[in-house]
């Protein structure tokens, strides 16, 4: 009966200590990240942090004014999501016009999430920590479009996500998306 206890426990620990290990990286055939569109006339850029991405948003105060809670709680999601984007889960990217060629230049942002990778690594990453170290008066038409899908390459299901302003980079997301989903149909 020892014996069988012991083997019990032996298996649990070596369950929970692959538990966190994580699979895949940003670069592999199967991660979100290649998935994420390239589009000619439009600057990218890719937030490496949530923390990054509030600081360049202009939250960067608020976030050093000494809410300890909140920014307890930020940098555990950060933790998760750099994760996630390390193991090629999770890929996001932002895009702007490089040249505006209206008032209002067309952006958006994309994201593709490959959801295998998700579940393979959402209990590893949830276990890793991290020290905590005006337009006025003028008549202007914006066109939001959103839009999500899915994809699968293998064994690997992907969903993709996009919002975005304006007609042309609304339409090569699309473009993107449907192109992707095109090579990749079974």
């Amino acid at each position: 009966m020892r014996k069988v206890l012991t083997l019990l426990v032996l298996g649990l620990l070596l369950v929970m200590a692959s538990a966190c290990q994580t699979i895949g990286t940003q670069s592999d055939a199967a991660s979100a990240q290649r998935y994420l569109p390239n589009i000619a006339g439009y600057t990218t850029t890719e937030s490496d942090s949530i923390i990054d991405a509030l600081t360049k948003a202009g939250f960067g105060t608020a976030l050093a004014s000494g809410n300890v809670p909140a920014l307890a709680a930020i940098e555990r999601a950060d933790t998760v999501l750099q994760c996630m984007e390390e193991t090629g889960a999770i890929a996001g990217r932002f895009y702007t016009e490089a040249a505006p060629s209206d008032i209002i230049p067309q952006a958006g942002a994309a994201i593709v999430v490959n959801r295998t990778r998700v579940n393979q690594n959402v209990l590893a990453c949830l276990s890793r920590g991290r020290d905590l170290g005006g337009l006025g008066a003028q008549s202007v038409t914006i066109e939001p479009c959103a839009s999500t899908g899915e994809f699968a390459v293998g064994n690997d299901e992907f969903t993709y996500i996009y919002v975005g302003v304006g007609n042309n980079l609304c339409g090569l997301f699309e473009q993107h998306f449907s192109n992707v989903k095109a090579n990749n149909a079974t």
